[in-house]
């Protein structure tokens, strides 16, 4: 999927959501707004086999906006067992969701989120903060 567009990518996203029978994230209007709650689980559900046999598996995702920046959270997974392009779409798309609700409220929790490292311990991708 080396030259795709990034609309083309998100009909891709669209049609493995109808594909495996997850409802899209995706809203009907046309202001290009997605459904948090959805989008939420559904990257939770992709990332949610973490197994892996090496470190260079566990990969970090920066998730959401918080209105004062910086990502709302981390979300470790295993590339081993997730296909990052698809993670990372999704993410983006959260991240674009509430940037659009922080410019329309203002509002938002302006508590720090420390960034995370992923390891594999345990055959299992672990998320350690950095300090």
């Amino acid at each position: 999927m080396g030259s795709i567009s990034y609309s083309n990518k998100l009909v891709i996203v669209a049609s493995l959501f109808i594909a495996t029978g997850c409802e899209s994230t995706f809203d009907t209007g046309t202001s290009g707004s997605v459904n948090l709650p959805k989008a939420n689980s559904a990257l939770s559900e992709l990332v949610q086999d973490t197994s892996c046999t090496a470190s260079f598996q566990c990969k970090v995702l920066e998730v959401g906006q918080r209105a004062c920046g910086g990502p709302s959270r981390y979300v470790v997974y295993s590339n081993l067992n997730t296909e990052q392009e698809t993670a990372e779409l999704l993410a983006q798309q959260i991240t674009e969701q509430e940037t659009r609700q922080n410019q329309a409220s203002g509002a938002s929790d302006c508590s720090p989120v420390l960034p995370v490292q992923a390891l594999c311990i345990d055959k299992q991708c672990q998320a350690f903060e950095i300090k």
